[in-house]
């Protein structure tokens, strides 16, 4: 399968040493992706190229229009658009006909207020030394942000760090569909794995991971209070600002250098391991 481009050089005019020099600077491509489902416009999808019927299908499931991978009939990519037949669309009543846009913040959404949400079961049991080294994967494995500082980042991870997918993009929302709809494909056992993520954790995102019955969600920035509530209704494993010694974080104007390794666990501290 051949890799999707994802980043472009442009001319600007950089400031350096107090002059304008030209330069050609590497910058992320955004992609409009319109979804249409049995034959009508549901959404068009602002992604970055790359892992599109993932994203498809963990957006359905994540927003609840489907329960499983076998609800969809047929998922096609061709170019900008992706079509999509469903065995049962009536989830969708009063969603299609006039597509509307998700942007890259996540704009718009479409999840069903009335969504049932299943309290998440698993025996899961991560050491707090793998958490960080999944942090770093995801860090690692982000070349498009290193390349054009534009994207987030997110990857699911079994119990000893071991990567099962990565996916950057320009929406953390879509990171987090990419990565999940990874696992519906290939039938990948979501209660044996976590997620590291580069995104804020508020409560729609914390929703998607809990639909796929993820136990643990470790990320590198905040979590929201609905976040962390949502988490421990759900019986889930919620943790922040995972910072792991040498980080490099950007403040205002400056750079600070991580002298220690740091994590705040809000919920469902007993299945991180801290001997």
């Amino acid at each position: 399968m051949r890799k999707a481009v994802t980043s472009a050089f442009m001319e600007c005019r950089k400031l350096a040493g107090g002059r304008f020099t030209p330069a050609r600077v590497s910058v992320i491509i955004e992609k409009e992706l319109l979804i249409s489902i049995n034959g009508r416009p549901l959404v068009t999808a602002s992604i970055t190229p790359g892992l599109e019927k993932e994203f498809v299908a963990g957006y359905l499931f994540g927003q609840g229009f489907i329960d499983r991978l076998k609800d969809i009939e047929t998922l096609e990519i061709d170019g900008g658009a992706a079509t999509v037949n469903l065995k049962d669309a009536s989830k969708l009543a009063g969603e299609t006909g006039t597509s509307y846009r998700i942007v890259s913040g996540g704009g718009r959404s479409a999840f069903s207020e009335g969504i049932l949400l299943h309290r998440v079961n698993s025996s899961l049991k991560v050491r707090r030394e793998d958490i960080y080294r999944a942090m770093n994967a995801v860090f690692i494995g982000a070349g498009l942000y290193s390349e054009t500082e534009g994207t987030h980042a997110a990857g699911l991870f079994t119990p000893a760090a071991d990567p099962v997918c990565l996916a950057e993009d320009i929406g953390r929302h879509n990171t987090l569909d990419k990565v999940i709809g990874h696992a519906l494909i290939n039938k990948i056992d979501c209660s044996n794995v976590f997620l590291a993520a580069t995104g804020r954790m508020s409560s729609e995102m914390v929703a998607k991971v809990c639909r796929a019955g993820i136990p643990l969600i470790a990320t590198k920035t905040a979590v929201t209070d609905q976040g962390i509530e949502t988490a421990r209704r759900y019986g889930m494993t919620i943790i922040g600002f995972v910072r792991d010694t040498g980080t490099r974080i950007h403040t205002d104007m400056e750079v600070r250098t991580i002298a220690e390794p740091v994590m705040k666990i809000y919920t469902g501290a007993g299945r991180v391991i801290c001997q």
